[in-house]
């Protein structure tokens, strides 16, 4: 339990066992895991191959826990409403990857969904400002999209404070969502920084070292040892 805000914690099923991947989606709802991120990677927008909607449809049915579509791909447009309609309630676009992100956030909404908005580690906060009256959620990305096991890039924690001041500023209701070595050393700097939602991978809930239940303890003590987050 935290002392100034909850936090959320959302799995990354591309770090689960995928040949166990039902029994390893109970076990993250018996740990208490508040949601479930999709990423789905086309080898365009980036270097790598993720999960499609025909995963998330199959999960649907396993689970009630919320879904979120994170759409490293090339032309997300295209491919919006066979998430939302595989069970994703929210959808995160890259910023770097569309010439219309208002319109598409649009989209997403009206086909249900909530829409959140991605930046990659060089993007700056500047750029998203325009359209945090569009989203329920920003995806700050720590490490460079595409890959699990990254280091931290060190910027990007005084990149979440800036976001913060900059979302708080506009007194809008946003979630900052960090996405990248969530470890559970990071993890607390991530969320005095201002994050309320953790995209957790190998670095804590998925470590090897761990059973599911085990990392999910082990980052709730580390994150009631965080320090608040300035105006939080």
């Amino acid at each position: 339990m935290y002392f100034f805000v909850k936090v959320r914690l959302s799995a990354s099923i591309i770090c689960a066992d995928l040949a166990e991947l039902g029994s390893q989606v109970k076990k993250l709802e018996e740990a208490g895991v508040d949601m479930l991120h999709f990423d789905v990677m086309d080898g365009h927008f980036v270097p790598n191959l993720g999960i499609g909607p025909v995963v998330m449809e199959w999960l649907r049915g396993l689970t009630s826990l919320p879904f979120e579509a994170h759409l490293m791909i090339e032309q997300p447009e295209r491919y919006v409403q066979q998430f939302v309609e595989a069970g994703s309630q929210i959808v995160a676009i890259h910023l770097e990857a569309t010439n219309d992100f208002r319109t598409l956030a649009r989209q997403i909404r009206k086909l249900g969904a909530s829409p959140s908005i991605a930046l990659n580690p060089e993007t700056p906060v500047e750029a998203v400002v325009p359209f945090l009256d569009e989203v329920s959620q920003v995806l700050v990305m720590t490490v460079q999209p595409g890959f699990t096991g990254q280091r931290l890039v060190k910027h990007t924690i005084a990149k979440i404070a800036r976001l913060k001041a900059a979302i708080d500023s506009r007194g809008l209701d946003i979630d900052i969502a960090t996405d990248g070595n969530v470890s559970f050393a990071n993890a607390p700097r991530m969320v005095s920084a201002g994050a309320s939602l953790l995209v957790c991978g190998t670095s804590s809930i998925f470590s090897p070292e761990l059973t599911i239940l085990e990392g999910v303890r082990r980052l709730h003590r580390a994150l009631s040892r965080a320090a608040p987050p300035a105006g939080g």
